[in-house]
């Protein structure tokens, strides 16, 4: 695991999410797909707070507080509607927290190897590795995003 490995793949998963939103309106960002799933917005949101787990770990300060990584942290069904950002803030915001988690990556001084001991269940994993998982969480709901888009009729853009 290297820097380069990291930031490649946090690019690489900036890229299918920007590019799976393009002509995405507010709208159809709140449509839930038939037969169900989650919509654009809810997906996207949740990407954004997942990466205050990614924050924790390079120990970088993460904009959205607890109450608002609440709101995208809980399942679909179960969320307040009235709560959720708007698709442009939810847009803005992943371009914000991409650049913070990018240098937080580039300028992380402890070796990738190294085990990070804060996890829930007391087991041990490396920082890469903890990272990676969570880049990996992030890369699976961007590909949901290229598949929500299709859903709403838009043509594929990966």
């Amino acid at each position: 695991m290297t820097t380069a490995d990291l930031q490649a793949q946090l690019g690489f998963t900036h890229f299918c999410v920007i590019t799976n939103l393009e002509g995405v309106s507010e709208a159809q960002a709140l449509q839930e797909p038939k037969p169900s799933g989650n919509p654009v917005n809810y997906v996207l949101g949740h990407i954004v707070a997942y990466r205050s787990h990614i924050a924790k770990i390079l120990d970088v300060a993460f904009p959205w507080k607890d109450a608002q990584i609440a709101i995208y942290d809980e399942s679909w069904s179960k969320i307040d509607k009235t709560k959720l950002f708007t698709l442009e803030k939810l847009k803005s915001d992943e371009e914000h927290t991409h650049a913070i988690l990018k240098a937080g990556i580039e300028n992380f001084d402890i070796d990738w190897d190294d085990l990070w001991p804060q996890r829930k269940d007391g087991s041990m994993q490396s920082y890469g590795r903890r990272v990676q998982f969570f880049l990996q969480h992030e890369a699976y709901h961007a590909g949901q995003l290229g598949m929500l888009r299709r859903a709403l009729g838009l043509p594929g853009k990966i």
